[in-house]
């Protein structure tokens, strides 16, 4: 009868291997909350801005541990969702008019005082920003 062969340091192989899953969980747990902090960078460059209310209410939120963790970007001002909705963005561009609810001149652009702003100021940079969020999380997962 033939004798089948014996495997050695099979156990040092499996810690090893349980070592670099550690390392690499909170390795992507780490690239994932960066990405999102640059995602939301690219994203408040795009915001349009007027008081400045809309894009100061950006955040970066992580929750979960290691290759569990969920990373949600967003902003909380009440009417962010329909100025990044809005693509007609009716007047963009013109000088603003008239005056504001406390008197003062309103100054600036529709839609952004440098002109900058633009609806999907969420959605675009999610598209253009794909590859680089990518290595920021195989660089910290050393993938």
């Amino acid at each position: 009868m033939a004798q089948l062969g014996t495997i050695v340091g099979i156990e040092k192989v499996i810690g090893n291997l349980r070592r670099r899953e550690k390392v690499m969980s909170s390795g992507v747990e780490r690239g994932l909350k960066l990405a999102g902090l640059h995602l939301q960078r690219a994203s408040q460059q795009r915001v349009p801005v007027d008081l400045g209310n809309l894009k100061a209410s950006a955040f970066t939120r992580a929750r979960g541990k290691g290759f569990r963790t969920e990373v949600n970007i967003g902003y909380t001002a009440h009417y962010a969702l329909h100025v990044h909705e809005l693509t007609a963005m009716k007047l963009k561009g013109l000088p603003r008019t008239g005056k504001r609810a406390d008197g003062s001149k309103r100054r600036g652009f529709y839609w952004d005082p440098q002109g900058k702003g633009s609806a999907k100021f969420l959605e675009i940079p999610g598209q253009l920003e794909a590859k680089a969020m990518r290595a920021i999380i195989r660089k910290w997962a050393k993938i």
